[in-house]
């Protein structure tokens, strides 16, 4: 084969790979695309998360970081453990008390005293509702009459449970707490947390790069790790998680007209980062110039297939509601309709019209797979 014939394959193989992965990310779900993004994120330093949107990774931190101060257990469940003379048989009974059936039941009560128990109850009502204990045990020591050293023996007692981070005084402690579970508190992330938990929640992932000495990649690795964690060790406790679908597509019909909306407002808005652009333009070194080359190439081919993504799924569904109308806005039974019908609507392969429905969930009055629309 001569050169010429060779390039000419090697770019129609790249180019099948690239419509293969471009076909691919039609396929995934919201939740999916979010993730492929993110990761899209974290390997590439030319993207960067829109500023009203850095924070998507870590919306759980931001809201429950917002003030220590907080709605007391106890405000929900008033009593108090002097109050209880019978305190093994009440707790024993757990019916309406989830957070001290889960923390105090991992306790042997063999190796503790009733009063070290009491005491224990006592400050797992003093715990606000994300799980964090903010108080000063002199001030609980003078309203409840236990001795300040042997509350904060307890208190230590009780740091070791299960959640970890229960009873942290504050959000950066609990996640250290989390972090030191999983033998991942690198010191450098540390200080990230305990002084630049503000700039990491406004998204200044410059700013603390700088701060801190680390490239911004390794800021994002950190950003991604956190958002990992539970910003709110009492959260699966006090709520059960719902079975809820949240659907990839919201169908609404204002004035009698369809409007077909792909539900990604929650997802995290990206685009190319300044910083790294100028960086690109100023580069001497061709090594660097490559790199930043390909990265540049690799960002735009993604948000071309992103773009697509959203224009081939808002067709389908557009394209189904002309056929499925009367389903929709009077529940009769579906028309024959095959993935086959819509291809040829739209002139697109079948293939697609698998894809983009694949594993999707639309809305309109109720939420159902768009796979079950195909008769």
């Amino acid at each position: 084969m001569d050169l010429m014939n060779y390039t000419a394959a090697e770019q129609k193989q790249v180019l099948s790979a690239g419509q293969v992965q471009s076909l691919d990310i039609l396929a995934l779900t919201n939740q999916e695309l979010e993730d492929f993004m993110v990761n899209e994120y974290l390997e590439n330093p030319l993207l960067e998360r829109a500023e009203q949107r850095e924070n998507d990774l870590m919306t759980s931190i931001e809201k429950f970081s917002e003030s220590d101060a907080g709605t007391s257990y106890a405000d929900q469940h008033p009593g108090n453990p002097d109050d209880r003379e019978h305190f093994e048989q009440e707790f024993s009974a757990r019916s309406g008390d989830p957070v001290k059936e889960l923390l105090l039941g991992q306790l042997n009560w063999k190796d503790y005293s009733q009063k070290q128990m009491k005491m224990m109850s006592y400050l797992v009502d003093c715990l606000d509702e994300k799980g964090f204990f903010t108080h000063d045990s002199g001030e609980l020591s003078a309203e409840s009459g236990y001795p300040k050293e042997e509350l904060d023996q307890c208190l230590a007692i009780l740091r070791e449970l299960e959640p970890a981070g229960i009873f942290a005084p504050n959000l950066a402690e609990c996640l250290i707490r989390q972090l030191e579970a999983k033998d991942l508190a690198e010191e450098t992330l540390c200080v990230l947390l305990r002084d630049y938990l503000t700039e990491l929640v406004s998204g200044q992932i410059g700013t603390i790069s700088r701060s801190l000495g680390i490239s911004t990649i390794r800021v994002k690795e950190y950003i991604h790790l956190i958002g990992s964690l539970n910003p709110r060790p009492l959260m699966d406790v006090q709520s059960e998680e719902s079975s809820y679908v949240v659907p990839d597509i919201i169908v609404s019909r204002p004035g009698g007209k369809w409007t077909v909306e792909i539900n990604d407002q929650w997802m995290g808005e990206y685009r190319f980062s300044d910083y790294y652009i100028h960086m690109m333009k100023d580069a001497t070194d061709p090594e660097l110039t490559a790199y930043f080359k390909e990265r540049l190439e690799r960002a735009r081919f993604v948000f071309g297939c992103v773009e697509q993504r959203r224009k081939t799924i808002t067709r389908i569904m557009e394209a189904i509601l002309v056929r499925q109308e009367d389903y929709f806005i009077h529940r009769d039974s579906l028309k024959p309709m095959g993935m086959e019908d819509i291809a040829a609507d739209l002139r697109v392969s079948v293939s697609t019209v698998s894809r983009a429905v694949r594993g999707k969930y639309v809305q309109y009055k109720k939420t159902e797979p768009l796979e079950a629309l195909f008769t």
